[in-house]
């Protein structure tokens, strides 16, 4: 082989392995997640309310949260953001709700009205770390496994206002408004299992409080995903079912407490890149 046929061979060779390396450079998967899950929950409340030593039974079940939707007297949303790199990710579940109630009648010869208004949100915000991923046959996404620690942050704000007006007497009114705000440390695990090539499983449950603000909290969340085709902006979509549940025990000010549980079924479209 002359010098010439010697240097063609390296030539080729040369492209042969820079395109080589260029399509494996071109298919290697990036280590950067994200996904963006827009989703309804329609939660119950249920648990007691201390006041002033005195204590009163939350009964509100999920019937009752429909009922007032579609009344008008409620509005609430709720949104799921998630980043991870490699084994870390970081994520904020945010929910956010407005509830009003109306009452009026007769007392004797006295007649009243009232309004009340509440406010609430809920945050969560964690750090996590994939413990371990399983591929499975026929399977396009593996088995997961990973825990976390954050905080979840509870917001509440009531405003009342009624009118008293009893003939021969001054009308007299009330307006009255309170807002508590407190923040509970939390630790959990999450997992998600593959059941059918499009259809997995998946599940996040906490505990925390200990103490620091709350006596106890915990919550959970546990559902259905189906895989879709849809791949808008090139994002992998899923539709989603299931249930959440979030409790807390806190001691407020002076005689005051709430132990709460606020559960119900979400539904929820995703969106991963």
């Amino acid at each position: 082989m002359n010098l010439r046929a010697i240097l063609r061979v390296l030539a080729v060779m040369l492209v042969l392995g820079s395109s080589t390396g260029a399509l494996a450079e071109d298919e290697a998967p990036s280590p950067w997640k994200f996904e963006i899950v827009p989703y309804a929950w329609l939660p119950g409340t249920f648990g007691t309310l201390e006041v002033l030593g005195r204590t009163a039974r939350v009964d509100s079940t999920v019937y009752d949260t429909v009922k007032m939707l579609f009344d008008g007297d409620m509005l609430g949303g709720a949104t799921y953001l998630g980043a991870s790199y490699d084994r870390f990710s970081v994520f904020v579940d945010a929910f956010g709700g407005f509830a009003k109630s109306d009452a009026s009648g007769s007392v004797c010869c006295a007649t009243f009205s009232a309004k009340a208004k509440l406010y609430e949100a809920i945050v969560d915000v964690g750090l996590g770390y994939q413990l371990g991923a399983w591929t499975l046959p026929e399977r396009r996404r593996p088995l997961t496994l990973g825990v976390y620690a954050g905080t979840r942050v509870m917001y509440l704000s009531s405003r009342i206002r009624a009118d008293v007006d009893r003939p021969g007497f001054v009308a007299r009114s009330l307006d009255a408004s309170n807002s508590w705000s407190w923040a509970d440390p939390m630790i959990g695990v999450r997992w998600e299992v593959p059941v059918l090539d499009r259809i997995s499983l998946d599940f996040r449950g906490d505990i925390g409080g200990f103490g620091a603000s709350s006596k106890l909290i915990w919550g959970l969340v546990g559902g259905a995903r189906w895989w879709l085709d849809w791949s808008p902006f090139g994002s992998t979509t899923w539709l989603g079912v299931g249930y959440r549940a979030v409790s807390f025990d806190h001691d407020f000010a002076g005689s005051n407490q709430a132990n709460l549980e606020l559960r119900g079924p979400y539904s929820a479209l995703g969106f991963n890149f």
